[in-house]
């Protein structure tokens, strides 16, 4: 007999598709891969060769529990730069295997069961499965395309009960790409102040935008009246093309870090020490980071140009991430349907809308971060696929 709470975890389904892919290619078919949200760029030779001198120099011990004080100093000064904020780094920081294994930090110790935990929908289909493993039940705020995914407050005001412990964010958006707009996070930061809850702020796209400016956050030196209930996880897998390195880091309240510590100590014990040492490097690397960028503009522009020129489909220009939300409702076909089909027949792998949560079905996510001919090939092949089903 397996433990209850295993029967609360939902499949993740952009895994299901990604490994039928991959069994497909297997068999020796060609796919192109649209699906999964992992940067195709090699992490940066700064970074790499920065970690050869760290192992030569016998770097492969346990760290602090917390994490290696001279990341954490370097992360607070970045966050300084990047958000006029000082986060103390001995007591605010903690650094951890990953973004994943920071939520769970985190929520197993903000969570009791029967606590609720508001999530945008569509959203990360994680969010849910990390707040019902713990006994909490999320509850979904409908983010519509008419508000260009941005946030409903009002509709937020009306989701707000004395159940509630924690509003997540996630800015730039997945599925979306898109950015919580500034007003919406001055309203965001008003409802902290009168009410008894945390915010979660997702932050791990952060830097990946469109517009020049990193995406507005409530870590910002305007929002400092609602540090206290606020907590940032942040990590190096997207924007500095690191995701098997497994770092994450979180930013919070000091009794909060102080409730996380023996958590991490039992659970963890520390985040890989290398892996440590290589994010210290990837703070240096603006222009490595810039250059991606620039590609993933050029990927975006040409994906959405694309999308909203092929009958039944359109798509809102994403200002952050590497996404493309593509509403198919005119199809009049289910978002899983659809993918499955698509892969079947077409051999063009992406995520069903309807993985994000329920308001997410009419919808397909295309991820740009395969190179710009194979995505080439994965429109064509989407077109020739929508000419045949029509």
């Amino acid at each position: 007999m397996f433990a209850k709470r295993i029967e609360s975890i939902r499949p993740f389904i952009v895994m299901e598709v990604l490994e039928k892919a991959l069994e497909m290619e297997h068999n020796g078919i060609d796919i192109i891969h649209m699906e999964i949200g992992e940067p195709d760029f090699e992490t940066p030779k700064r970074i790499v060769e920065g970690c050869f001198t760290d192992l030569g120099q016998g770097k492969t011990h346990y760290t602090h529990s917390l994490g290696m004080l001279e990341l954490r100093e370097a992360l607070s000064k970045y966050k300084e730069k990047t958000r006029s904020t000082r986060f103390d780094p001995k007591t605010q920081f903690m650094i951890t295997g990953g973004t994943s294994p920071a939520f769970f930090n985190v929520f197993s110790v903000l969570l009791n069961p029967g606590d609720e935990v508001i999530i945008a929908d569509p959203g990360y289909p994680c969010y849910q499965n990390f707040a019902r493993f713990f006994g909490a039940k999320p509850i979904y705020l409908p983010i519509m395309e008419e508000d260009k995914f941005d946030l409903d407050v009002g509709v937020l005001k009306k989701l707000i009960s004395p159940k509630t412990k924690a509003i997540i964010l996630n800015s730039p958006s997945n599925p979306t790409g898109q950015i919580i707009s500034r007003e919406s996070l001055d309203e965001i930061s008003m409802i902290v102040k009168e009410n008894d809850f945390w915010i979660i702020s997702d932050e791990i796209y952060a830097e990946l935008t469109y517009n020049g400016e990193i995406a507005p956050s409530l870590s910002e030196k305007d929002y400092k009246s609602c540090h206290n209930r606020l907590v940032v996880l942040d990590g190096f897998s997207k924007f500095w093309a690191m995701t098997g390195w497994r770092l994450g880091y979180v930013i919070a309240p000091p009794n909060l870090i102080g409730a996380m510590t023996p958590v991490q100590q039992n659970f963890s014990i520390c985040a890989p020490s290398i892996s440590q040492s290589a994010a210290i490097h990837a703070l240096t690397c603006t222009e490595e980071t810039k250059n991606m960028l620039d590609v993933y503009k050029d990927r975006r522009d040409y994906v959405v140009n694309f999308l909203n020129k092929l009958k039944g489909i359109n798509c809102l220009v994403p200002n952050g991430a590497f996404y493309a939300f593509a509403n198919i409702k005119e199809l009049g076909i289910s978002s899983i349907s659809f993918c499955m089909t698509l892969l079947e027949n077409a051999r063009v792998a992406a995520c069903p809308g309807a993985s994000f949560g329920p308001n997410g079905e009419g919808y397909v996510r295309f991820s740009y971060t395969t190179g710009k001919n194979n995505i080439r090939k994965g429109m064509e092949r989407l077109e020739s696929f929508l000419e045949n089903i029509n």
